[in-house]
């Protein structure tokens, strides 16, 4: 099953890629933030030869972050439908396309989780269920909670074998409040700060992200449960660069 969720992208290509997938989507779930995108897409449903395709418009809250919306939004999606019935769940953004050989070639590699990104994660739902109770944490950075929340529980993580492709360069349409909520995010996660510097040489706009950590760390935020995993995890990787 694959659930697509989009604020205000067309998932159109998006799901003309899931339909085109060697191994058959048996169904396409899309939240839909957006009132004018939904009718758009319910009255061009016929396009897509998919007897089990279906959207739910979900009403945004413009209050809260991103992250949360989206996560928010998929899991009223997910409370339409029966997971226990299904083995893997993909989830895709609307601005992404997946080769056609995507799911085949990353089921080959037979982890609990596939990715490294939440614009295309491919999750065996057992996990899923018996880790999360079957819904996304609704938090600004839901992709990575759910992604360092399985790796800390002992569930195998591995990046994609084949790649998924991205519509737009990623951060690109989003402001220095996007980058500032990534890095209050980062602290929470458990990154340490020499991560955070680092990432300053990506983009000149993560000067935002690491004032944000800087911030949240002077204040003692609450961290999620998995930090200190995964802080020594990333100790232990700048330990053995270091002795290189």
């Amino acid at each position: 099953m694959a659930v697509i969720p989009t604020l205000r992208d067309d998932p159109s290509k998006t799901i003309e890629s899931l339909i085109a997938q060697t191994i058959p989507i048996q169904r396409i779930l899309v939240a839909v933030g957006s009132k004018n995108l939904y009718n758009f897409l319910t009255s061009h449903s016929v396009e897509w030869n998919h007897p089990q395709i279906q959207f739910i418009y979900v009403k945004p809250s413009s209050d809260i972050c991103v992250g949360k919306r989206i996560a928010k939004a998929l899991n009223v999606v997910l409370r339409s439908v029966n997971l226990e019935e299904f083995d893997y769940l993909l989830r895709v953004d609307a601005d992404t396309v997946l080769p056609d050989h995507f799911v085949e070639e990353n089921l080959k590699l037979n982890a609990h989780i596939v990715g490294s990104a939440g614009f295309a994660l491919l999750i065996k739902v057992k996990p899923f269920l018996h880790l999360s109770r079957g819904r996304f944490q609704e938090v600004c950075a839901e992709d990575s909670y759910l992604l360092y929340s399985f790796m800390q529980n002992g569930c195998s993580a591995k990046p994609w074998k084949v790649m998924p492709k991205l519509l737009r360069e990623s951060g690109k349409p989003y402001s220095w409040k996007y980058f500032y909520v990534r890095g209050v995010e980062m602290y929470k996660i458990g990154y340490e700060p020499l991560h955070v510097i680092g990432s300053l040489k990506n983009d000149s706009r993560n000067v935002f992200s690491a004032l944000a950590y800087l911030c949240t760390l002077m204040s003692r935020s609450q961290r999620y449960p998995f930090s200190k995993w995964v802080f020594r995890k990333q100790l232990e990787k700048l330990t053995k660069l270091l002795k290189l």
